[in-house]
């Protein structure tokens, strides 16, 4: 069975429209979505929220055999992921884990891996392969969406000096959210397929109103859920768990 994770109720209810009752944060129902038997879960922000409340899911429920995240993301290079473009992670990165130093962080700094399985250590960065991922979980990921790395972060990059050293040090990050790398470690862990797909909303490094388009980007979820589903709207519900 497969999970639907969202970070937000909006980001939710954009994708899965006729999806009643969302899911209040840190909540899940089980639901029939485009004809599938699937798990919907909204985490809240932050990779805290995403690691807690998927391992709560999984831990609770049983049968989940993927992991598939839909939400929104800021755009770190506008001329190869514009606003509203969609995008599917190949990897997952996290610029903030590590020893802080007067040269940014250091990953391997204090020594520690955050994971170690079959693909090796992981300490800030884990490799995807999308078309693999959906494969598994009997899901339709078209050729023409970007796939890139994204970046996950705990603040989010409000400075074009931020988006400088973000670049320098990630150069195949395009993408950046809040929750990925955590869902995709759990996974890793879980030995459980993931897949991320984001829409993009905003110009990472940016707070200005003409840099953003919200709107957009939570409209495209629609279309990006039943594409990936492969089926019509989203039908009824059931199962709501706190």
């Amino acid at each position: 069975m497969l999970a639907l994770v969202f970070a937000t109720a909006r980001e939710c209810s954009a994708a899965l429209p006729q999806l009643h009752p969302v899911p209040e944060q840190g909540g899940w129902l089980r639901s029939a979505v485009c004809g599938r038997d699937a798990f919907v879960l909204v985490t809240g922000l932050s990779p805290i929220n995403a690691g807690l409340h998927l391992g709560r899911l999984v831990a609770s429920q049983s049968g989940i055999d993927g992991v598939l995240n839909l939400g929104v993301a800021g755009t770190l290079d506008d001329a190869a992921l514009p606003l509203g473009a969609v995008c599917a992670a190949n990897a997952e990165l996290w610029p903030e884990y590590g020893l802080n130093g007067p040269n940014g962080t250091d990953p391997q700094g204090i020594g520690f891996a955050l994971h170690d399985g079959p693909a090796g250590r992981v300490f800030d960065r884990i490799d995807l392969d999308p078309a693999h991922a959906a494969r598994a979980m009997g899901l339709t990921l078209p050729a023409h969406w970007a796939r890139a790395g994204m970046l996950t972060v705990s603040g989010v990059t409000g400075t074009p000096q931020r988006l400088s050293i973000l670049r320098e040090r990630y150069p195949d990050a395009r993408t950046e959210g809040m929750e990925g790398f955590a869902l995709a470690l759990a996974c890793a862990q879980l030995g459980l397929p993931f897949l991320e797909i984001r829409t993009v909303s905003n110009r990472v490094g940016s707070r200005a109103a003409e840099d953003w388009n919200l709107p957009q980007a939570l409209e495209r979820l629609a279309e990006v859920a039943t594409t990936l589903l492969g089926g019509a709207s989203p039908a009824g519900t059931d199962e709501p768990i706190p």
